[in-house]
């Protein structure tokens, strides 16, 4: 065999005992199964990275944008500081939410022991682990939606829309929508080309992003106390929207749950680490403190900033205007320069930082989690969109290469199929809304990702983690170690907060707020797609489940889904490093039991 791929094959079975190092040999030379494995530990996520990867993720354009939906479905500053608080409750519940569900499951058992090892896919173990009949439901629902809308569409849109401001170019003339499309593909193309030839070089883009991220969010926050002391020449509007900061609220609940779901959108991203989780170097301890850490800078940065719109922006000039994060940087920076557009170019040009970001980011997590659902033998070509390739580029950029030898094993597997499948739906959706106002299509993309993915399964994952504390035959709090206060109070926090934009999601706006709430399409648009798409999974279930099983070769067979980790010992408790998977049609003799552990 070549040196190189022995020197690769040494290093995938290092750690492992001669049974499994076996077992993982036959399995590479085996067509029909499917063999991914984590990095090793030198090349994993370590403190830094996942700090980086939520703070990227959660400060993207919402921080920029959601003010002004905020304050014109609230008509108040004081509920709309209100309502700022809240997300920051809201996501520091469900970051707890998070941690416990992914250092809790799925068990597996380890040298006669049953013990919880930290997978990569986020929710879809969760939703698994909570609905486990009828077979492949869950599996199903989630990846209907996560597939059509968890992609890097809405992102692209915004990221091409703002690149044209920052350089001076109009975008609301409708001649610049080719152009958006354009740069809107091309960048999706960049993010999954760098994650698919270049794994480390793509989270090194990432975590520079998050930096990035934080110093634009404390140059707002210093500007802002800056015009409080009377150091530009506008005059600071702390006074006028501070003093009866609760008065002339609005009466009908749609502007209040537009303005909630949008500052729910704004504090999403939590969940990233959860999506990567088999990729985190010691996931105990970095997981929970690093998501933490995120969280809690991202919300204290977003109530600063918040607070500096607030002193340096007037509530009527924030009302009448469509963009208060755009006033904020023409009644500050804008003054120091006659030009008069200095303010709104900077501001795109921030925004435009903040949507790349998120695109690298949510690429990247994003692909491990079609991955995941791959290997549940779900989709067309699972075996291909689960497995993984090694044509990384890394090699060419460690320190040093002294032999070929070396620079086979430095290179690392990325999903590139599940990249393919996820630049697929990202092109789609581009091109799919090319008859849309862009920032339109903008809003419906992102508001069908915060009403499906972050309200709807984040209500069922508050309402699911109360269920497996109080199931009696459950296992969870003899796994969990949470505490169990915390536990039920996040919980209920999480639930609580997803569940009201769901449901007042479908009360109609007044006929007067129409305009000040800048609705251009119909109101029930994203509610009704929403509960589409997941109508949609729960379709694609029954046709999976039902149909599929009575033609062709499949006639009488179910579906077997073979999923065998591989573990080594890191510090006293297990790791995954490799993971054999396969897929199976077998007569059936209506053991759902034994096919659930199979996929467990």
């Amino acid at each position: 065999m070549n040196p190189a791929l022995l020197a690769v094959a040494a290093t995938e079975t290092r750690g492992l005992d001669e049974e499994d190092a076996e077992l993982l040999r036959k399995a590479r030379e085996n067509a029909d199964k499917v063999v991914t494995s984590t990095p090793e530990p030198r090349r994993r996520l370590g403190y830094g990275s996942v700090f980086c990867i939520i703070v990227n993720r959660m400060i993207g354009t919402g921080i920029f944008r959601t003010p002004n939906k905020v304050i014109a479905g609230t008509n108040s500053v004081g509920v709309s500081m209100l309502f700022w608080s809240f997300g920051a409750v809201a996501a520091m519940a469900g970051v707890l939410l998070y941690i416990e569900f992914g250092l809790t499951t799925p068990i597996y058992k380890w040298r006669g022991i049953k013990i919880s090892i930290p997978r990569s896919g986020g929710e879809l173990n969760y939703l698994n682990e909570i609905l486990r009949r009828p077979a492949y439901l869950a599996t199903c629902v989630f990846a209907i939606a996560f597939i059509l809308v968890g992609n890097m569409a809405s992102n692209g849109i915004s990221f091409a829309e703002h690149v044209l401001e920052a350089a001076g170019h109009p975008v609301d003339n409708g001649q610049a929508n080719g152009a958006i499309r354009g740069i809107a593909l091309g960048v999706a193309t960049f993010a999954c080309l760098i994650h698919g030839l270049w794994r480390r070089g793509g989270i090194w883009l990432n975590n520079a992003f998050a930096v990035i991220k934080i110093m634009i969010l404390l140059l707002i926050v210093v500007l802002g106390f800056v015009a409080l002391g009377g150091h530009f020449t506008t005059i600071p509007a702390a006074s006028s929207n501070f003093s009866n900061s609760f008065s002339n609220l609005r009466s009908d609940s749609y502007g209040y749950t537009e303005a909630f779901l949008a500052v729910i959108f704004a504090h999403g991203g939590f969940n990233q680490a959860n999506y990567v989780l088999s990729e985190i170097d010691r996931p105990r301890k970095i997981l929970k403190r690093a998501s933490l850490v995120a969280v809690l800078t991202v919300c204290i940065l977003y109530m600063l900033v918040n607070a500096a719109y607030m002193i340096v922006v007037p509530k009527e000039i924030q009302l009448e205007s469509t963009d208060v994060a755009g006033q904020f940087f023409e009644m500050t920076l804008g003054t120091l320069h006659n030009n008069s557009d200095v303010g709104p170019r900077v501001l795109s040009a921030f925004m435009a930082i903040s949507s790349l970001g998120n695109i690298i980011v949510m690429t990247y997590t994003a692909a491990r989690v079609k991955q995941e659902i791959a290997k549940e033998g779900v989709l067309p070509f699972s075996k291909y969109i689960a497995s993984n390739t090694r044509i990384s580029l890394s090699g060419y950029f460690t320190r040093h290469p002294r032999s070929t030898t070396e620079h086979a094993s430095s290179s690392e597997e990325t999903p590139v199929y599940a990249l393919f499948l996820h630049w697929i739906f990202s092109v789609l959706l581009v091109l799919g809304t090319w008859s849309m106002r862009h920032s339109d299509a903008y809003s419906i993309l992102v508001g069908l990702y915060s009403y499906s993915i972050d309200a709807f399964f984040g209500f069922f994952l508050g309402i699911g983690l109360i269920y497996l504390r109080l199931k009696s035959d459950s296992y969870w709090s003899s796994f969990s170690h949470s505490n169990k206060v915390v536990s039920y109070a996040a919980a209920i926090l999480f639930a609580i907060a997803n569940a009201f934009p769901l449901i007042a999601s479908f009360a109609p706006p007044q006929a007067t707020n129409t305009e000040a709430l800048r609705i251009t399409w119909p109101w029930f648009t994203v509610p009704t797609i929403g509960v589409s798409l997941i109508a949609a999974g729960v379709a694609y279930w029954l046709g999976f489940y039902f149909f599929l099983p009575h033609i062709g070769s499949r006639a009488g067979k179910t579906l077997k889904v073979d999923r065998q980790p591989l573990f080594h010992e890191e510090q006293g408790y297990p790791v995954q490093w490799h993971e054999i998977v396969s897929f199976s049609w077998i007569v059936d003799h209506g053991d759902e039991d034994s096919l659930f552990s199979q996929r467990s």
